[in-house]
């Protein structure tokens, strides 16, 4: 479906033979061996927007494709965990209190018994790395309203945690069609 647009972008990257160093060992049907960056595509559709609650805000669909690629990762990284490797260390992040609480109730930890899950905000992670990292952007709107995503180092801290596979969720179009820094 719409969801299964995904996006390779081509970082410059600062190590020899990256794909070795960062391999991550997790091909499956959307993440493949020499990816080291996707983005899950969002639809602009009013189905896939943003919810607000308080002052904050969540976008289900999002936690739906989250939950999905642990799922995928999870089946993955299995077969390793069988032959004695440790658990795969992941982050999920994102710029929104509600949304991450509702990524707490769907990740929940038995349900990924070969992955390591680490959650938070993109602030308290600030200084933490891991080896994958899923970004969830949350903001999807007809207003153009790109939320925190406005602060390019808010960004940047969002996009610089992974060490071999970052995964960002969310709506290209409203991201990739704002006005200076933070289109590019």
């Amino acid at each position: 479906g719409a969801i299964n647009q995904f996006y390779e972008g081509k970082l410059e990257c600062g190590i020899l033979e990256p794909d070795t160093k960062r391999a991550h060992n997790l091909a499956g049907k959307i993440i493949q061996e020499n990816h080291h960056l996707l983005w899950v595509k969002m639809p602009k559709e009013n189905q896939f927007q943003e919810q607000r609650e308080g002052t904050s805000f969540f976008n289900t669909p999002e936690i739906d494709v989250i939950e999905r690629l642990c799922q995928q990762l999870e089946n993955t990284w299995a077969s390793k965990i069988a032959n004695g490797e440790p658990k795969k260390e992941i982050a999920v992040i994102t710029f929104y209190g509600a949304q991450l609480k509702k990524i707490d109730q769907r990740l929940q930890s038995e349900l990924f018994p070969s992955l390591q899950i680490r959650t938070g905000t993109v602030d308290r992670f600030q200084g933490m790395e891991r080896p994958i990292v899923i970004v969830s952007m949350v903001r999807n709107n007809n207003q153009g309203d790109v939320g925190f995503a406005k602060k390019s180092e808010r960004v940047n801290v969002a996009f610089s945690r992974a060490q071999e596979l970052l995964i960002i969720v969310g709506c290209h179009d409203l991201f990739t069609h704002q006005p200076a820094k933070v289109g590019n």
